[in-house]
C-alpha cells in the first residue's frame, strides 16, 4: 500500500477546490451521494463514524463504507473520555469496584492484600437510622470520644457491633472498614503507613471495625499503643468489640476498654426499625405491631431469641410480608423458621417473586443507570424465566400474566433496598436530567450477582439475556452490561467465554465486540485471573483467519491490559496495523485513545510518538491516519477554570510544548499524503466548530493551521488544502458556516506569507 504523489495532488486541487482525493485524482464536481460518501448520510455529527475499508481483490483502496457493514447509527457512540468515565463508574457500581464475589479486598499501598473491607450497607445503613442508643449512651459516647483506639465490651447479643457501628458515624461521612477477624494488628500500623504514602490510599479519617478477633487472647497492650501514631497520621479510629467474658491478656488493656449498658427493649428496637424498613413515622410502626397475633408471634420470637439482632432481622421480614396494612402473618412464620445466619440470605430469600427478583438481578447489572432502563431490562429476563403474556380468556389474563399494578415503586424500593436518585445523564443530544435506579448499598450489586449465580439454576437464561442487553442502543447499559459479565466470569471464566464473550468477540457489530473486551476488563483487574484473559485475547490475535477477533483482541489490549501494561499494548496495536482493515483499525483507534485517558500525562507522548511514526512507515500509513483522525475527532477535553471544549490533540500542541511539533508534523503528513480526505476535512470542520464559539480555541486553530504549510512563499499542497476547506467553511450552502474561525485562518496565514 502506498500513499498518493503528493505531486499529482498539488496539481488537481485548486484553491477553491475540495481537498485532493485519495487516489490523487481531482474531486467530482457532482453533489456527494449518500451512498458513497459516509458524511453526506444526513446523521448527526456524533453518529459519524470514520471508516477504514477493505482492499478489494485487485489491491484498490476504497473509502466509502461498505454496503455489509452493519448499521452504526442504530447505536449510541461517545467520545472516548466520556466512554472511560462510564466504565470506570460501572466497574464501582457493578463490579464493586473491580472485585467481585463476597468481600471487596483491598491493597494497601499496592501492597500484599490487607484482611479488610467496605462495611456493607446492610450493616451501616440500619444502623445510621434506627439505632436505638441504650441508657447511658452519652456516657458511652463520652468515655469512647476522642480515643484511636476502644476496646467495646458487652454481652452477648446486646448489640455491641451496633453500636460500635454508630460510634464510627460521628462524622457520619466516615468511610468505615470491616476487618476480618484474624487481621494480624501488629501487622496493620506497617500496612496503613504504606498506603497512605501510595498513589491511592484509603480515605482519611476513616473508621475500622474489627468484631472478636480471633487472635484477642494473645493481643497485648502495646500491640494497640504501636497503632495510635499511625491512626492519627491519617485521622481515623479503630474499634474492637469483645463478649464480657472474653479475658484481657495484658491488664493495660483496661484503658481501652469501654464497657456497653443494656440495651432497650427488643420490643423498642423492632418498632425504630419497622418504622426505618417502611418509610413511616414510629408511631405508624407501632400501630402496626401493636396487632394481638403479630405482638403475640414477636414475644414468641423473642422469649427464644433475646438478641438485638433478632428484632432486626424480624423488622426485616415484617417489612417484606407486609400487604397494604396487614402482615401475612403465615407467610412471615414460615419465614422465621427458615430464617438464614445472614440478613442478606434473608432479605434475596425474601423477595416474593419472579418478577422481583428479576428487577433485583436487572438492578444489579444496571445499577446506577435510569429507572426505565433497569425496569425494561429486569421484564426481559422475567419473560425468559416466567414465560411471555399468553393472552386473556375472556376478560381474564391467563398466567404467567403480570399485573403491572400489582405493586408501587416505593414499594418495589422498600423490598429492594433501593433508592431514587436525581441527576443527569450523557445522552447523544447532551446532559438530560433523569431518576436513576440504584443500590443503597455500595456492595450489594456485587452480592446479588454472586448469589444468582452460585445459588441457582438460571446461568445459560443469563448468558443469552446479557447478550440481548448488549445489543442496547445505550452505551451505558452496554458498558454495564459487560462489567456484569465480567463479574460471572470471575465465577465461571470458562463457561462465560464460551457462551457469551467468544461468541460476541467475532460479531459483525462493532458495539458487541467491545461489551466482549468490557466484560474481560474485570477478571483482567485480578493478577491470578489476568493469565486467563491473556490465553483468551491471544487465540483471537493469532487468528489471521478472522478480523473480527483481531478486531477485539485490539481492543482488549487497549482498554483492559494496557492499564496493567502500556508499553506491551502499544506493540501488540502496532503490529494489528499493517492490517488493512477497517474493523481491525477502527479497535486500534479506540485502544489508542483508552491508552490516552488512561493515564494522560504519561501516555500521551508514547501514545503520539507511536501513532505519528506510523504515519510515514508505507505498511501503516493508511491505518495511522485513520487513527490519528480518530483520535482527533473522539477526543476533547474541558479545561480546568472553566472556557470551552476544546479538541484534545489541539488542547495538547497549545499546552505542552514538548508535543507541538509532533502533532504539527502528524497533521502536516495526514493532510499531504491525501488518505482519508473526506474524513480529514470533517475532523477538520468539528473542530472549527469547536473554534467558532472559543475565541481561546478559535486562536490556537489558526496558529496550528498557518503552521502547517511548507516554506513561505511556494503554494504546496498542504496550504492549498487549508485553504479549500476555510472556502468550504465559508460558502453560502453550508449549514453551519465557520466565518469566525475562517477570517482567523486567514489572518494568520496572511501574517506568515508576508500578506501576500
Amino acid at each position: 500500500m502506498t500513499a498518493p504523489d503528493p505531486a499529482a495532488a498539488a496539481a488537481s486541487a485548486p484553491a477553491a477546490a475540495a481537498p485532493a482525493a485519495p487516489n490523487g485524482s481531482a474531486p467530482a464536481a457532482a453533489p456527494p451521494d449518500p451512498k458513497a460518501d459516509p458524511n453526506a448520510s444526513g446523521q448527526p455529527p456524533e453518529q459519524q463514524k470514520p471508516v477504514l475499508p477493505d482492499a478489494t481483490s485487485d489491491g484498490e483502496i476504497k473509502t466509502t463504507v461498505d454496503s455489509a457493514d452493519p448499521d452504526a447509527s442504530r447505536v449510541e457512540g461517545r467520545a472516548g473520555r466520556q466512554r472511560q468515565h462510564s466504565i470506570e463508574n460501572a466497574r464501582v457500581k457493578v463490579a464493586g469496584d473491580m472485585v467481585g464475589g463476597d468481600k471487596l479486598v483491598v491493597s494497601l499501598g499496592g501492597a500484599e492484600p490487607a484482611p479488610l473491607q467496605v462495611l456493607a450497607a446492610w450493616m451501616s445503613e440500619p444502623v445510621r437510622h434506627a439505632f436505638v442508643p441504650p441508657d447511658d449512651w452519652d456516657d458511652v459516647r463520652h468515655a469512647a470520644g476522642g480515643r484511636r483506639v476502644v476496646v467495646l465490651r458487652a454481652e452477648p447479643g446486646h448489640g455491641k457491633v451496633a453500636a460500635a457501628i454508630k460510634l464510627l458515624q460521628s462524622p457520619p461521612d466516615r468511610r468505615i472498614f470491616n476487618l476480618d477477624r484474624n487481621v494480624d494488628l501488629r501487622g496493620l500500623g506497617h500496612w496503613l503507613d504504606t498506603d497512605a504514602k501510595s498513589d491511592d490510599p484509603l480515605p482519611r479519617s476513616a473508621g475500622f471495625l474489627l468484631c472478636e478477633p480471633l487472635a484477642w487472647s494473645q493481643t497485648s497492650a502495646w500491640v494497640l499503643q504501636q497503632l495510635e501514631p499511625t491512626l492519627k497520621h491519617i485521622d481515623a479510629r479503630l474499634i474492637i468489640t469483645v463478649t464480657a467474658d472474653a479475658a484481657l491478656a495484658d491488664p493495660d488493656l483496661t484503658s481501652y476498654v469501654v464497657t456497653l449498658p443494656p440495651p432497650k427493649e427488643q420490643t423498642t428496637v423492632l418498632a425504630s426499625h419497622v418504622a426505618w424498613s417502611l418509610g413511616r413515622p414510629r408511631a405508624d410502626a407501632e400501630r402496626l405491631l401493636a396487632d394481638p397475633k403479630l405482638a403475640e408471634f414477636a414475644d414468641k420470637v423473642f422469649s427464644a431469641d433475646r438478641t438485638m439482632k433478632a428484632a432486626a432481622d424480624l423488622a426485616v421480614m415484617i417489612g417484606q410480608e407486609l400487604d397494604g396494612a396487614t402482615v401475612d402473618l403465615t407467610r412471615l412464620e414460615r419465614r422465621w423458621l427458615e430464617r438464614a445466619t445472614e440478613d442478606f440470605e434473608i432479605w434475596f430469600g425474601g423477595l416474593p417473586d419472579v418478577p422481583t427478583r428479576c428487577l433485583a438481578i436487572a438492578l444489579a447489572v444496571l445499577n446506577g443507570l435510569p429507572y426505565e432502563m433497569i425496569v425494561y431490562a429486569a421484564g426481559r429476563l422475567a419473560e425468559r424465566l416466567d414465560g411471555p403474556h399468553d393472552g386473556a380468556d375472556g376478560d381474564r389474563p391467563r398466567p404467567p400474566w403480570r399485573d403491572p399494578f400489582a405493586a408501587t415503586r416505593g414499594e418495589l424500593l422498600r423490598l429492594l433496598r433501593a433508592q431514587i436518585r436525581t441527576t443527569t445523564v450523557r445522552g447523544p443530544f447532551g446532559n438530560a436530567p433523569a431518576e436513576v435506579m440504584e443500590y443503597v448499598g455500595d456492595d450489594y450489586a456485587s452480592a446479588v450477582l454472586t448469589r444468582v449465580w452460585r445459588e441457582y439454576r438460571i446461568q445459560l437464561p443469563l448468558m443469552v439475556w446479557l447478550r440481548d442487553l448488549a445489543d442496547n442502543p445505550s452505551e451505558d447499559v452496554r458498558i454495564w452490561t459487560g462489567t456484569a459479565l465480567g463479574v460471572f466470569a470471575k465465577q465461571a471464566f470458562d463457561f462465560v467465554h464460551r457462551n457469551a464473550m467468544a461468541p460476541m468477540a467475532i460479531d459483525e457489530k462493532f458495539w458487541l465486540r467491545d461489551v466482549a473486551a468490557t466484560a474481560l476488563g474485570v477478571p483482567a483487574g485480578d493478577a491470578r485471573m489476568r493469565p486467563l484473559v491473556e490465553a483468551a485475547v491471544g487465540g483471537w490475535y493469532s487468528n489471521e483467519n478472522n478480523r473480527l477477533g483481531q478486531a477485539t483482541a485490539a481492543r482488549v489490549w487497549g482498554s483492559t491490559l494496557g492499564v496493567h501494561s502500556p508499553d506491551r499494548a502499544l506493540n501488540a496495536l502496532e503490529r494489528l496495523t499493517t492490517i488493512d482493515d477497517r474493523r481491525v483499525a477502527r479497535a486500534v483507534g479506540d485502544s489508542m485513545s483508552d491508552l490516552l485517558l488512561a493515564d494522560e500525562d504519561g501516555n500521551a507522548i508514547r501514545v503520539l510518538r507511536r501513532v505519528g511514526s506510523w504515519l510515514f512507515d508505507d505498511q501503516r500509513a493508511l491505518s495511522g491516519t485513520f487513527v490519528f483522525l480518530w483520535l482527533a475527532d473522539n477526543l476533547t477535553s474541558d479545561p480546568p477554570g472553566g472556557g470551552g471544549t476544546w479538541p484534545m490533540l489541539l488542547f495538547i500542541a497549545d499546552q505542552r510544548p514538548e508535543l507541538r511539533d509532533k502533532l504539527l508534523q502528524m497533521w502536516h503528513q495526514v493532510i499531504r499524503s491525501g488518505l482519508l480526505g473526506d474524513t480529514t476535512a470533517r475532523v477538520l470542520g468539528h473542530w472549527a466548530d469547536l473554534a467558532e464559539v472559543d475565541p481561546d480555541v478559535r486562536r490556537a486553530l489558526a496558529n496550528m493551521l498557518a503552521a502547517l504549510p511548507g516554506r513561505i512563499g511556494v503554494a504546496d499542497v498542504v496550504e492549498l488544502n487549508v485553504r479549500a476547506q476555510l472556502t468550504q467553511w465559508l460558502t453560502p450552502d453550508t449549514l453551519q458556516p465557520k466565518s469566525l474561525t475562517a477570517y482567523a485562518v486567514e489572518a494568520e496565514l496572511a501574517k506568515r506569507n508576508g500578506s501576500r
